[in-house]
């Protein structure tokens, strides 16, 4: 039922849950959709996720990893399993991305955060997903999927957001981001969706388990993608249509005029 007003007061339509959705995340900068993850999906999650990075501490080594600021960062992990492509394509978060950047996005980078108790992750950084942007837009360019893989709490470290920060082109002072900083509690299976110029950091695990998440960033094409995904793959998932867009095959950088024409030449005779 709508509230009572008075004056000449337009007002936005909302007449579904994914259209609040869309409201919160254009007007806080995020929002929190339960239960996009099965138990069954979240155990396959946390077991692959340990895994892979395992097998990445030992290409790279923990020294290594510890020196860049790596430690306890899954990066790319549907490189190393393709499981992770379905929680890349989950339809609610997928239909978010649609209305706010338009049907044609590609993925920007998949990383699983393993937050360890009584560690410091590097993510616990004040940042954006879009860095050393200091500018605001009209309507968002990129959009980040926070999967929580373990119950996201201020004792496990939950990510911590500054809201409406995704409209300020200059940050905001630190008393100001004390004071409004919201940390953003969600049950396992849950998906925090956000704008990627939104302000936001790791919470601090001061519990006695490891709270994993896995981070997409979906993004219009006119971005870089994080990791050359096309090329990390291999031609895996090229044959569907869809997911050769969503994974960036189909934006590939041509390397000259010739195989510019070429693909152009490919596209006009396939009309």
């Amino acid at each position: 039922m709508k509230g009572n007003y008075y004056g000449n007061i337009k007002q936005v339509e909302c007449n579904d849950e994914l259209d609040l959705y869309i409201e919160e995340i254009q007007n806080l900068g995020y929002t929190i959709i339960e239960n996009v993850l099965t138990q069954d999906e979240l155990e396959i999650y946390r077991k692959k996720i340990d895994e892979i990075y395992r097998i990445q501490e030992e290409q790279f080594g923990v020294d290594n990893l510890n020196l860049i600021k790596e430690k306890n960062m899954c990066r790319m992990p549907i490189k190393y399993d393709d499981y992770f492509i379905n929680i890349a394509t989950k339809k609610i978060v997928l239909d978010i991305v649609e209305r706010l950047l338009g049907s044609y996005y590609i993925l920007g980078l998949q990383n699983a955060i393993i937050n360890v108790p009584h560690e410091q992750h590097h993510q616990s950084s004040w940042h954006r997903d879009l860095p050393y942007q200091n500018y605001v837009i009209s309507k968002p360019l990129s959009i980040n999927a926070l999967f929580c893989i373990d119950d996201f709490t201020a004792e496990t470290g939950a990510t911590i957001v500054v809201p409406y920060t995704h409209k300020m082109e200059i940050l905001p002072s630190d008393k100001y981001i004390e004071k409004h900083a919201v940390v953003a509690t969600a049950k396992a299976g849950s998906v925090i969706v956000f704008d990627s110029m939104l302000l936001h950091k790791a919470g601090y695990n001061s519990s006695n388990i490891i709270r994993r998440a896995v981070n997409h960033q979906y993004q219009v094409p006119i971005f870089k993608q994080f990791y050359d995904f096309p090329k990390a793959l291999k031609g895996r998932f090229s044959d569907d249509p869809f997911l050769a867009r969503l994974l960036g095959y189909t934006s590939q950088v041509p390397l000259d005029d010739l195989e510019w024409r070429r693909n152009r030449l490919a596209k006009m005779q396939s009309l």
